[in-house]
């Protein structure tokens, strides 16, 4: 009983895996289609960043 229940569990985990590298895949393909949502998504942490490693190098 117990390894019925453990199969069905890590089938689970299966599919939401699956599911998440699905919706992981169309989040990127939606990004990088638009130039916007690039900035946004690749180059706003890349300067929060940067700033933020400025701004700690500046207290020392």
């Amino acid at each position: 009983m117990a390894e019925g229940a453990m199969s069905g569990f890590l089938t689970n985990i299966g599919t939401f895996f699956t599911q998440a590298i699905d919706w992981l895949g169309e989040v990127l393909a939606t990004v990088s289609a638009s130039p916007e949502l690039t900035i946004m998504v690749l180059a706003m942490p890349i300067v929060g960043f940067a700033v933020g490693l400025l701004g700690r190098l500046i207290r020392l």
